[in-house]
C-alpha cells in the first residue's frame, strides 16, 4: 500500500499530486524536495509558484502530504522491527532504532505545518518558519533514509553472515 501511495503522489496527475503542483506552479519545486536555506530564495520560490500553485501546495500539505507519511509509517516501523530481531538488542537500543520511522513522520508533519504557516501569511514574512523549514526538511529526509537503510543493512548483514556460515 505504501508503494502505491508514493507512486500515485509522485507519478499521477490529480489535485494535490506532485505533477499537478508542478504544472500549476509553472515548474515549481516543492520546498520539501529542495530546501531553500536563504529566506530570500524561499520567498522568491513562493512568489514564482503563483496563486494557484500556493493554493495547491496548501491543499497537498493537509491532504496528500499527510496521507503519504502515515501510509509509510507502518511499513517502515515493521521493517525496522523485523530487522532488529536479527540483532537481539536490548529494549533501549531497540526503542532508539524503532523511533527513527516515527521521527520521520513527526518531522514531516512539522515541515508541513511550517510550510502551511508560510503560505497562510504570504506575502508577509515569517522569519522563524523560513529559518527553521530547511532544517526540518533535512532531518525528515535523513530520518526517512535511515528508516530504510538501517533495516536493509541489518538484513543484508544477516543474510551474508548466514551464507558464510553455510560455506564454512
Amino acid at each position: 500500500m505504501a508503494f502505491l501511495v508514493v507512486f500515485g503522489v509522485h507519478a499521477l496527475d490529480f489535485y494535490g499530486s506532485v505533477p499537478n503542483f508542478v504544472k500549476a506552479s509553472r515548474g515549481g519545486v516543492l520546498l520539501d524536495i529542495k530546501p531553500a536555506f536563504a529566506e530570500a530564495d524561499l520567498y522568491a520560490r513562493l512568489e514564482r509558484y503563483g496563486e494557484e500553485g500556493r493554493k495547491i501546495y496548501s491543499f497537498r500539505n493537509v491532504s496528500v502530504d499527510a496521507v503519504l507519511p502515515l501510509s509509510l509509517l507502518p511499513f517502515l516501523f515493521l521493517f525496522m522491527r523485523e530487522a532488529l530481531k536479527v540483532l537481539h538488542l536490548g529494549r533501549l537500543p531497540a526503542t532508539v532504532f524503532l523511533s527513527v520511522p516515527i521521527a520521520y513522520v513527526v518531522f514531516d508533519f512539522a515541515e508541513n505545518a511550517a510550510v502551511l504557516g508560510l503560505l497562510a501569511r504570504f506575502p508577509d514574512r515569517v522569519h522563524f518558519l523560513a529559518a527553521v523549514l530547511p532544517y526540518l526538511t533535512v532531518v525528515k529526509r535523513t530520518a526517512s533514509i535511515m528508516a530504510l537503510l538501517i533495516p536493509f543493512v541489518v538484513l543484508t548483514f544477516a543474510f551474508v553472515r548466514r551464507r558464510l556460515r553455510r560455506v564454512a
